[in-house]
């Protein structure tokens, strides 16, 4: 029998749920039949014998029976619970230079706010709906790789976090300059084992000055979640634990959400910003234009965003910006990622531009 994933433990659970019920209604039906038969023999034979016998058990007796049976069927779902996979924070304790993350609920217990697919479940709508609806927990990102977990509080993103060190940080930074190596590994390996960054372990040791291990550590977690944007059909699942929390009271969690997807966006390999038809016209969504307002552009993706007027083409955007279209389409992306844009397909004839243009430039600027 296959290992469940935490790609379909829902549909599996419910499932198995419903054919346990099934074994047992059919199992009890059965074992009551027998019973019956043998109760009704056995009265008629102390009838004949003067009640010589033993009578029959009462129906009492039958029920107890009955669900006992209904008990040991059930008891198969333990089998379940023990493959699902095992909690993966550890409990908070006093020493600094062990994790502080709550230890998290099993899935079969777990509150789950939301799940899905990220080709029906967009990554941009799971990051908004933490802010919207000022959640706190897990969300966990199931990818062909190691699991990624992003944890929120109050509708802040707090952190993003994985086991594997080497996907966290591939690359050794400056701030680990004459730190013991061995320390350095023990953070590591306690990140495998509870997720909890190497980098924040080392700045609680006081092995690295705090506030450049925080900056650190907010780039790195935004480096691993670029790589999701690009990554097809990820499963994404956010669990509501405020326990998960009760050990990041140091670390600070970034108030606007659609600011820290697009810092992520920004971060996305060019190679993987997806390919866009140069004939493809970007249009604003029906709140494209109103979220744009409230983001903190560059100067760049400013300009590009004022050229969205219904008629333009990515060509000619990237024509009138001279820009080339590699460019073009990889600030294009990050719009549409966010889904404050969408592009619909090209005319076979050139439509006249607006006299009136959104020329002004978008956002709070950088």
């Amino acid at each position: 029998m296959g290992v469940l994933r935490c790609e379909h433990w829902l549909l599996d659970k419910a499932l198995i749920r419903g054919l346990l019920t099934g074994t047992e209604k059919v199992t009890a039906k059965a074992a009551r039949k027998p019973k019956l038969l043998k109760a009704q023999m056995e009265s008629s034979k102390s009838e004949e014998r003067d009640q010589i016998d033993r009578p029959p058990a009462p129906r009492e007796d039958e029920a107890a029976s009955e669900s006992g049976t209904s008990s040991e069927a059930f008891k198969s779902d333990d089998w379940w619970r023990e493959s699902a996979p095992e909690s993966d924070w550890a409990q908070p304790v006093s020493n600094a230079a062990a994790t502080e993350i709550g230890q998290r609920k099993e899935f079969g217990t777990a509150e789950v706010y939301f799940c899905g697919r990220t080709n029906l479940f967009p990554l941009n709508l799971a990051i908004r709906a933490i802010g919207k609806e000022n959640l706190t927990g897990l969300l966990r990102a199931c990818w062909d790789q190691e699991t990624i977990d992003i944890l929120a509080r109050d509708g802040e993103i707090v952190l993003a976090t994985t086991r594997d060190p080497d996907l966290y940080c591939p690359e050794t930074p400056d701030v680990l300059r004459g730190v013991d190596v061995v320390m350095i590994e023990r953070a590591r390996e306690q990140q495998k084992e509870n997720g909890t960054p190497f980098l924040l372990t080392l700045a609680r040791n006081e092995s690295i000055e705090r506030q450049p291990a925080f900056d650190l550590i907010r780039h790195q977690g935004q480096l691993l979640f670029s790589k999701l944007w690009s990554a097809p059909n990820v499963w994404i699942m956010f669990e509501k634990n405020a326990d998960l929390l009760g050990g990041f009271g140091d670390v600070t969690g970034d108030p606007d959400v659609d600011d820290w997807s697009l810092e992520t966006l920004r971060l996305v390999d060019p190679e993987q910003a997806g390919g866009f038809d140069p004939a493809s016209i970007p249009a604003y969504t029906r709140e494209g234009f109103d979220r744009v307002q409230k983001l903190k552009l560059t100067s760049d993706e400013a300009q590009f965003g004022s050229q969205f007027n219904g008629a333009r083409s990515v060509q000619q955007i990237a024509k009138n910006l001279r820009l080339d279209l590699k460019s073009a389409r990889q600030l294009l992306f990050r719009f549409v990622a966010l889904e404050i844009v969408e592009c619909w397909p090209g005319s076979t004839t050139a439509k006249p531009e607006p006299k009136a243009g959104m020329g002004r430039l978008f956002g709070r600027g950088r």
